[in-house]
């Protein structure tokens, strides 16, 4: 979801590393499976690109 959002809204990894001011490759491990996404950074998506913060932690 969080792909197929950054993919309408045109931003790499890179650009959503910087809007929720963290480093791209934190990013790459949220997206990789590596990282398991913390409540704040739910949070963030949510306000940022306006996702379900529901959807983002299942």
């Amino acid at each position: 979801m969080i792909e197929l959002r950054m993919f309408e809204m045109g931003l790499k990894r890179k650009d959503l590393a910087a809007l929720l001011n963290t480093s791209a490759s934190r990013i790459s491990d949220y997206l990789n499976g590596k990282r398991e996404i913390t409540l704040n950074v739910a949070k963030a998506l949510h306000q940022k690109l306006n996702i379900d913060s529901d959807i983002i932690l299942q």
